[in-house]
């Protein structure tokens, strides 16, 4: 498909092109090979919605829906006042639909910005019953989507503007932090700039070292009830929040954090107001990660801190019932359809440990099965920084679904690759690759943290004015449209430090500075 594709592109000089005319619904003519235009609509100025999410404000645009054959669906809004720019953005969960709400930023900002559904349509992001007997779509969701869509868009840019993007962009995360780092990795020319969000790019190990091992710690007696989270999350504020010399609610870097959930244990009393003992091991198997019989780190485990909330443990870890947790939305899907292709697998059967001396165990089993398709964890980035390449990279220390660890281990791998010592590897990999920690903020969004910020301006400022981002400005909303705290984004390892004057909600009191 993808050598297709890439001819299509080649060749489009060829064709007939709209250029400055542009008329919209002259795009349902519009010939490419392997691209079929099932619609091309012009959208007015004022408030729009694509389908069931709320109307925003738009400008005008030609909104096209189209499919790379033979079923990768995508869109691409076309702004009448075009920046010259392209944005791919990325999906969440296992995708099979159109991200219209990451499309509405780009567009007003004068962005041509598309979206894909990677190949199949679910009714759910947490749907993996279209994978059986689909290794296409399989192969589409892990590794092929956005490229065949950044290629199948640049060539409907082309034909509508007259001319190529100048920069091309692409923002994603979660899954869509993963698709970013697999197209830094394996497509490295697709993009001047990327922005990889609480990236699961260990993607076979985030499910059996992150969902299912979790989904095996709370099972049974290990699970914590609502209220229970609240208790711990308040234990730890207690015991953490002022180590970084700031009583806020954020723990700066939780791996300073050593509280023992054993200090919640029932002695007595209401066992409402106190953890049992199976729920104690349960919160340290949680905080600790997978490991197995000998001790070995698998993956890594969630950091303590921002535990409560609407995007807390209750949403991704525990649910509001027995069996209800973030594993039975997303690991089960993609374990039963994709990996073991049995709707009947038992989660609670995956084994950490092989089951005799000189086999594999069932960790090692999906890696090896999947692991090429779906894993973007190569730390060799020479051909994207070659091409010019810049990648921001974010992660929330406070993320309760894909371990904020994660990040920092991936980071050091590319450190690590340049062969120099420490300070120099460091300060040569920060000349194309930044890592920005985001203390307090939950999975992409939300906490007590301040999670509201503009990454895609700060790389257009690398990319196109080579001002590389120090820090970036973060608030936290205070529901009114307004921000009730800022605090500067620092780029790893640096963190904010409060200057030790001035209010502490303001980012202007605080600086980037070595931990």
């Amino acid at each position: 498909m993808s050598s297709r594709l890439l001819f299509s592109v080649v060749a489009f000089a060829t064709l007939p092109l709209l250029g400055q005319n542009q008329h919209c619904e002259d795009l349902n003519h519009l010939s490419l090979p392997g691209i079929v235009i099932k619609s091309a609509a012009p959208v007015a100025p004022g408030m729009f919605t694509p389908g069931t999410i709320p109307a925003r404000p738009v400008p005008a645009f030609c909104r096209v829906v189209a499919t790379v054959l033979p079923e990768l669906g995508f869109e691409i809004w076309l702004p009448a006042q075009w920046n010259h720019k392209y944005i791919g953005v990325g999906n969440g969960g296992l995708a099979g639909n159109i991200v219209h709400a990451a499309m509405f930023d780009p567009v007003n900002r004068g962005y041509a910005v598309s979206s894909t559904d990677t190949g199949h349509v679910s009714a759910s992001t947490n749907d993996g019953a279209w994978a059986l007997g689909h290794m296409d779509r399989v192969i589409n969701l892990g590794q092929r989507g956005v490229h065949e869509m950044a290629l199948a868009s640049k060539a409907i840019v082309k034909a509508y503007y007259g001319a190529w993007p100048v920069h091309s962009y692409f923002q994603g995360c979660s899954f869509g932090g993963k698709q970013a780092l697999t197209e830094v990795q394996k497509y490295p020319a697709d993009f001047d700039g990327v922005i990889a969000g609480d990236p699961a790019n260990w993607f076979t190990r985030h499910y059996t070292g992150g969902h299912i091992w979790v989904a095996q710690a709370i099972d049974d007696d290990g699970w914590l009830p609502p209220n229970k989270v609240q208790l711990l999350a308040d234990a730890v504020n207690a015991a953490c929040d002022a180590l970084d010399g700031v009583k806020d609610g954020v723990l700066n870097d939780p791996r300073r954090c050593h509280f023992d959930p054993a200090s919640l244990q029932c002695k007595n009393g209401d066992p409402s107001t106190c953890l049992t003992a199976a729920q104690v091991e349960a919160v340290r198997r949680i905080w600790q990660g997978a490991r197995d019989a000998e001790g070995q780190q698998l993956y890594p485990g969630i950091e303590p801190g921002g535990e409560a909330g609407p995007g807390g443990w209750a949403q991704w870890i525990t649910g509001n019932a027995p069996g209800r947790g973030g594993h039975s939305g997303l690991g089960l899907p993609f374990m039963k359809f994709v990996v073991y292709e049995n709707p009947d697998w038992d989660y609670r059967k995956l084994r950490f440990d092989p089951p005799a001396p000189g086999l594999e165990s069932d960790v090692e089993y999906v890696d090896d099965k999947v692991g090429r398709i779906f894993n973007a964890i190569d730390p060799d980035l020479r051909p994207f920084r070659a091409h010019g390449g810049k990648l921001i990279q974010y992660h929330g220390w406070s993320d309760p679904d894909i371990p904020s660890a994660n990040s920092i281990n991936y980071y050091e791998s590319v450190v690590r690759t340049s062969g120099r010592g420490n300070t120099a590897a460091l300060k040569d990999t920060k000349e194309f690759y930044r890592l920005f920690m985001v203390p307090g903020m939950q999975h992409c969004t939300n906490g007590p943290g301040t999670f509201r910020f503009d990454a895609l301006t700060a790389l257009e400022q690398w990319v196109e004015q080579n001002k590389a981002p120090d820090q970036i400005t973060a608030g936290h909303p205070n529901g009114n449209g307004q921000f009730d705290r800022t605090r500067p984004l620092c780029a790893y390892p640096q963190e904010a430090k409060y200057k030790g004057t001035g209010g502490t909600d303001d980012a202007a009191n605080f600086v980037c500075a070595a931990p």
